[in-house]
């Protein structure tokens, strides 16, 4: 068996796929299929490609089926500083920006903190004197959990909890990587005080159109819900995995607020 006959196998089966049900997805033959998996036929490079585009893979999962079928990778992978990405970064820094006075923020495929604006940067300084142990490198699924993270500054954290539990486990079952262990899932269930019946809890506010969630920062409370982004037209990993949260407020206090934050901060940088 070949490195992309073995690979084959692994993600079909880790997909839940017959070599019947693959040959009638590709509209190819069964017998190709076996072909492919024992080593007895090599594939194309179109054959690798509309393989992948079958099992729905990402970028970087693309690139190594094709390097296992022995043919050069086709998607970059660039670092976000990079010259090559530069309108994708200054597309990313307008995103941010552009949702001021509300906090926002940047992260990749596994939840690590790449990129903040102002107001998310001072969200985080806020926790951060009041005992929160956040730092540029978090994970922010990790850290929801985490006692020293953001738990202590949630109303209602166990709600919540099994909400981002729910979530992460069907991202995992519905994307590319579902053959795979779900590392982060693991993790955050390891912590301590995690809810147990996760899988079973019932999320409240479905009478709601979205997801409100209450920050505590002392005495102020703020009722905030969430949109998520990505480029949809992405042909580079790292571009792929980026994701943008926007943070808005979920009433007229929590807006007056970033507004009060925002005109203290222009107060604080005009020249007296």
């Amino acid at each position: 068996m070949t490195a992309f006959g073995t690979m084959l196998k692994d993600i079909r089966q880790g997909q839940r796929f017959s070599q019947l049900d693959l040959a009638c997805e590709a509209n190819i033959s069964s017998k190709h299929i076996s072909f492919l998996e024992t080593g007895r036929a090599n594939p194309s490079k179109e054959m690798v490609l509309h393989i992948a585009r079958v099992f729905n893979m990402d970028h970087a999962r693309t690139n190594q089926l094709l390097s296992a079928a022995g043919y050069s990778q086709v998607f970059s992978k660039q670092d976000l500083n990079s010259p090559e990405m530069k309108i994708v970064k200054e597309a990313v820094e307008h995103l941010l920006n552009a949702h001021m006075p509300y906090p926002a923020l940047l992260f990749d495929k596994d939840y690590n903190l790449l990129q903040a604006n102002a107001a998310q940067l001072y969200l985080i300084q806020q926790m951060l004197l009041r005992g929160a142990k956040i730092n540029p490198d978090s994970n922010l699924f990790l850290a929801f959990f985490q006692e020293g993270g953001l738990r202590p500054f949630l109303e209602n954290w166990e709600m919540l909890a099994c909400h981002m539990l729910q979530r992460i486990h069907q991202e995992h079952l519905t994307g590319p990587y579902r053959d795979q262990p779900n590392t982060l899932l693991e993790k955050a269930l390891e912590l301590p005080d995690v809810p147990k019946d996760w899988r079973d809890r019932s999320i409240e506010h479905l009478d709601k159109p979205v997801l409100p969630f209450t920050l505590k920062l002392g005495d102020i409370r703020l009722n905030m819900f969430s949109t998520i982004s990505s480029f949809g037209t992405a042909l580079d990993v790292t571009t792929q995995h980026l994701r943008i949260e926007h943070f808005f407020p979920a009433d007229e206090a929590t807006k007056e607020y970033w507004l009060g934050v925002q005109e203290a901060s222009r107060h604080k940088k005009s020249p007296h």
